[in-house]
């Protein structure tokens, strides 16, 4: 509901990445975001824990269409 309301707000993340598989609370945030509110969250799971190691604070990160997530 967290995730619904800010994405209500128009304060959610316009991605989400997760290293493991996404868990089913985030799952369905996501879900009720773009079903109820047409608000789409582009989500990428099982990235890996060297993943979330190289991304340092600051850094941004660009989605490509094919759905590679690339650190700049």
């Amino acid at each position: 509901m967290v995730l619904e309301t800010a994405v209500q707000m128009g304060l959610g993340p316009r991605a989400m990445l997760f290293s493991e598989h996404i868990d089913s609370l985030a799952a369905a945030g996501i879900i009720l975001g773009d079903v109820w509110l047409k608000k789409r969250i582009i989500t990428i799971d099982q990235l890996g824990d060297d993943f979330l190691h190289s991304v340092q604070d600051g850094e941004t990160i660009e989605i490509k269409t094919d759905g590679t997530v690339v650190i700049n």
